[in-house]
C-alpha cells in the first residue's frame, strides 16, 4: 500500500468537511489524493481517520460518511466537471452531517457546529474531535469465522477490521494503522484462500507480532502525551521507579527525547517519523545515558531491537528500596522563579521515586494537583504567604492519598488475586465494623476493580480517573482541594 500521499491528504483538511483555504486549492489536494491512491484505498483513509475522531460511532454511521466523500471526489473530480461541483458537494455533505436523518455520525458538538453557516460550519466540523474512549483490545474471533467473513464480502471485512483498529488508537499516525491492517488483510487473503490454513495463520501472526507490538506501545505512548497534562513528569518517575539509585539529571535528559519525539510524532500521519525517533530512543537510553550501568536488566534490554527496549523495560518490575534521604523540599523562592520547571519536576520525580508501588497514571492527580497549587499561589500578590499556607495542605493531600493507594497497590503486588482479596476485605470489616455486608463488599470490590485495572505503568487513564475518585473521595477535609 502506498502510504506518503496521506501526508497531503491528512495534514490539510479532515476529508468530508474540507478545511477551506480557498475551492480550487482543496479541490486539487482531494482530487489528487483520490487519483493518487484509488476509490477503495482513498476510502480507507476516510474510515481510519474519521474512527479516530469519533471512536464511540457506528461502522456504519463510519461507511455512510466514507461513502460521501468518495462519491464527491468520483463526481467532483472529472476533467471537465463544473466549476461549482466541489463546492456544492462539499456543503451538502456538511448539511446531512447536521441532518441527523443520514445516518452519519451523531456526537456532542456536532449541534453546536450546525448553528453556523456555509464556510465558519465547515471548519468548525472539520475541527470536531471527541475524546478518545478506551476500548477492550481488539479481540480476533476464530480462524474460521475469519475466513468466513472475508471471502463473504472481502471489502466490508478489511474495512470493518480498519474501524476497529482506527477507534481503539486514536492518536496514533494514520500510516501506522494502514500498514498494521493491510498486514492483517495481505494474511487473511493468503491463509484462507483457496481453503483455510491454520499453519498459514499462525506463521503470518507471527511474521506480524513486531508490527503489533509498535502499535501498542506507540498507543499507549500517543495517547498519554496527548491526555496526560503531567505525562513528562510521570515518565521521569517511572524511570526513577525502575532505576531508584538514578538521579534526576541522569533520567531526564532520556525522557526529554522521548517526549519530544512524541510530540513531533503522534500527529504526524507518516509512521516512518515514529519509528525513527523510537530508534533514537534507544541511543539515547542505551548509548547516551549512563542508566544501562545502574542497572543490569536494563542493560538487557538495550540489547534488544528498538521496538522490544519498551516491551522489556514496562515488563522490569520495579526494583523497592528504603534507602531514600529525606526529600529536599524547594523554597517558596524557587517555586516561584521563572522557568520552575525542572525544580518542580525533580520534586515530584523524588516525590514518585518512594511510591514506588504507585503507577504514573496513579499519580498524575498528585503531580497536576501539586503544579496547580504552585500556579495559582505564584499569581498572588504575596506568593510567600499564599505558599505558606497551601504547603502544609498540598503535603497532607499527598500523603492520604499516597498511603491509601500505595498500600492497595503494595498489597495487590505481593500476594496471590485470591489472598489478597481476602486480606482485603478482613482488613475492612475490621476498620467498618458497623457497616453492613453490602457495604464492605461494594467497597472491597471497589479497590480490587482498582487493583487490578490501575496498579500498572499502562493502565488506562479514563479508566483509573474514575476509580481512584471513587476509593479516595477527597484528599482534604475542607474543600477545596489541590488533588481530588
Amino acid at each position: 500500500m502506498k502510504i506518503i500521499p496521506i501526508l497531503l491528504f491528512a495534514a490539510g483538511i479532515s476529508c468530508a468537511y474540507a478545511r477551506y483555504r480557498g475551492r480550487d486549492y482543496e479541490q486539487h489536494k482531494i482530487c489528487n489524493e483520490y487519483s493518487t491512491l484509488g476509490g477503495n484505498i482513498f476510502k480507507a483513509l476516510v474510515i481510519a481517520s474519521h474512527s479516530q475522531k469519533f471512536s464511540t460511532a457506528e461502522f456504519e454511521e463510519i461507511n455512510a460518511l466514507a461513502d460521501g466523500v468518495v462519491k464527491l471526489a468520483e463526481k467532483c473530480c472529472a476533467v471537465g466537471t463544473d466549476p461549482n461541483c466541489y463546492d456544492d458537494e462539499a456543503t451538502a455533505i456538511s448539511e446531512k452531517s447536521c441532518a441527523n436523518t443520514t445516518g452519519f455520525p451523531t456526537h456532542p458538538g456536532i449541534t453546536e457546529c450546525c448553528k453556523s453557516e456555509g464556510l465558519e460550519r465547515k471548519l468548525c466540523l472539520a475541527d470536531l474531535r471527541l475524546p478518545l474512549e478506551e476500548f477492550p483490545a481488539l479481540e480476533e474471533t476464530t480462524n474460521e469465522e475469519i475466513c468466513q467473513q472475508f471471502q463473504k464480502d472481502p471489502q466490508t471485512y478489511g474495512n470493518r477490521y480498519l474501524y476497529e483498529l482506527a477507534r481503539r488508537h486514536g492518536n496514533v499516525p494514520i500510516g501506522l494503522l494502514l500498514n498494521v491492517s493491510n498486514k492483517h488483510l495481505n494474511m487473511v487473503a493468503a491463509c484462507c484462500v483457496p481453503s483455510l490454513s491454520n499453519f498459514c495463520f499462525l506463521k503470518e501472526r507471527l511474521n506480524q507480532k513486531d508490527s503489533m507490538l509498535f502499535l501498542r506501545h506507540a498507543s499507549h505512548l500517543c495517547n498519554s502525551q496527548k491526555y496526560i497534562k503531567s505525562f513528562k513528569t510521570g515518565l521521569n518517575v517511572h524511570y526513577g521507579q525502575l532505576i531508584p539509585s538514578a538521579s534526576f539529571k541522569e533520567v531526564s535528559p532520556v525522557v526529554k527525547y522521548l517526549e519530544e519525539g512524541l510530540a513531533k510524532c503522534c500527529s504526524n500521519p507518516d509512521p516512518d517519523c515514529l519509528m525513527n525517533e523510537i530508534s533514537g530512543f534507544k541511543t539515547a537510553l542505551c548509548t547516551d545515558s549512563i542508566l544501562p550501568n545502574k542497572c543490569e536488566k536494563f542493560k538487557q534490554c538495550c540489547r534488544k531491537s528498538p521496538v522490544e527496549v519498551f516491551s522489556c523495560i514496562e515488563s522490569l518490575s520495579i526494583h523497592s528500596s528504603n534507602e531514600f534521604s529525606k526529600i529536599t523540599e524547594p523554597s517558596n523562592e524557587e517555586l516561584c522563579k521563572e522557568n520552575n520547571d525542572s525544580t518542580v519536576t525533580e520534586y515530584l520525580f523524588e516525590f514518585g521515586k518512594r511510591h514506588q508501588h504507585l503507577s504514573s497514571v496513579i499519580l498524575a492527580p498528585v503531580f497536576d494537583g501539586f503544579n496547580k497549587m504552585v500556579t495559582s499561589c505564584c499569581k498572588e500578590a504575596d506568593p510567600n504567604i499564599c505558599l505558606t499556607k497551601a504547603k502544609p495542605q498540598i503535603k497532607e493531600e499527598m500523603e492520604t492519598f499516597s498511603t491509601k493507594l500505595g498500600g492497595i497497590c503494595e498489597s495487590y503486588h505481593k500476594m496471590d488475586f485470591i489472598p489478597f482479596k481476602q486480606k482485603n476485605r478482613k482488613h475492612l470489616q475490621e476498620k467498618m465494623p458497623t457497616s453492613p455486608p453490602e457495604e464492605i463488599n461494594r467497597v472491597a470490590q471497589l479497590q480490587e476493580d482498582f487493583a487490578t485495572t490501575c496498579c500498572f505503568y499502562t493502565a488506562p487513564r479514563l479508566r483509573c480517573q474514575e476509580l481512584i475518585k471513587a476509593v479516595i473521595g477527597n484528599t482534604c477535609k475542607e474543600n477545596p482541594c489541590f488533588i481530588i
